[in-house]
């Protein structure tokens, strides 16, 4: 098991940071995800054909640890911390993360673990960084998180699980390809801004707090909602968003305080009891919405849209 103090000490990396560097933070607290809200997460990460390939090799090493879920989701915490790094340096603050995970690993809850513990759970979020970081080209030698990836395996080689892990991914990949074809290429980091996304507006600071939005980035949100808002064309429409909102938890479970929200920021008047209705007439469970019936089949695809515009922004 890696001694990453040690490893330091010996000079195999280096956290040295210039002045003008945003050091990152990971918060020490971590909590697991309920079952319930991870099987709804869980579901619709079964879109994503990296996390189909990832899912399995991480529940073989899940026992009394992250479970698949919250290790994709830790993972995109840290993504957000590499992105808020210097891209010069991004390789040499692995060191920095992994301590920082091992302490927010080293309790679960209430729970305190052992150290070998919480290097594994370490583990295996930076590994799902590191698979997530290979995507970026098809071309390994023109990826330009290579020096990154090769830092995160020089550090998870000592650690153990990690060899096993990538046999595992390696040949999950393999069954992935052969029945659906290569992985998308894509940049979690987001190195180079998506032109679709390059006239955003930029919400001020008061209007996202007057949003009452609980999501993580509501700047992202808001901007998801703005280019949805022209793909509604009734009232009723809005539901797709209330209801995909309301399932991350992003918005207080009040339909009056949603319509006030669409009214304050983009101006759009709706009626509180009429959506009330719509939503009983389909249910708050948007996996048990039927596509016999033309509206509920529309406000489905609004839903997937909204989703595939929420995933890229919050991913920038």
């Amino acid at each position: 098991m890696i001694d990453v103090q040690r490893a330091i000490a010996l000079g195999l990396f280096s956290t040295q940071i210039d002045n003008y560097t945003k050091t990152p933070m990971i918060d020490e607290q971590f909590k697991h995800i309920e079952k319930q809200k991870q099987e709804r997460i869980k579901k619709k990460l079964y879109e994503d054909p990296l996390f189909r390939v990832l899912y399995i090799p991480l529940w073989f090493q899940h026992n009394n640890d992250l479970s698949p879920v919250e290790a994709w989701q830790e993972a995109m915490m840290v993504i957000g911390e590499l992105r808020a790094t210097e891209s010069d340096i991004r390789h040499l603050e692995i060191a920095s993360l992994m301590e920082q995970l091992k302490e927010r690993y080293s309790h679960f809850g209430e729970q305190a673990r052992a150290e070998e513990e919480a290097v594994h759970s370490s583990m295996l979020v930076m590994a799902t960084v590191m698979f997530m970081l290979e995507v970026a080209s098809e071309d390994w030698k023109n990826n330009p998180h290579r020096r990154l990836c090769r830092n995160i395996s020089g550090v998870l080689s000592r650690i153990g699980g990690f060899k096993e892990l990538c046999h595992d991914v390696k040949d999950s990949e393999k069954g992935e390809v052969d029945d659906e074809g290569p992985l998308p290429i894509r940049d979690f980091i987001g190195t180079k801004k998506e032109q679709e996304f390059a006239d955003l507006p930029q919400f001020s600071k008061e209007t996202i707090e007057k949003s009452g939005l609980k999501a993580g980035n509501p700047l992202a949100v808001l901007q998801a909602i703005h280019l949805m808002k022209d793909k509604m064309t009734a009232d009723n429409d809005w539901i797709s968003i209330y209801a995909e909102l309301l399932d991350r938890e992003y918005i207080v479970k009040t339909m009056t305080s949603f319509c006030s929200m669409i009214n304050n920021v983009f101006g759009i008047s709706l009626n509180s009891r009429y959506m009330n209705t719509t939503l009983r007439d389909h249910g708050e469970d948007i996996d048990k919405w039927s596509e016999v019936y033309d509206d509920q089949r529309r406000h489905l695809d609004l839903v997937r849209d909204f989703r595939k515009i929420l995933g890229k922004l919050e991913k920038k």
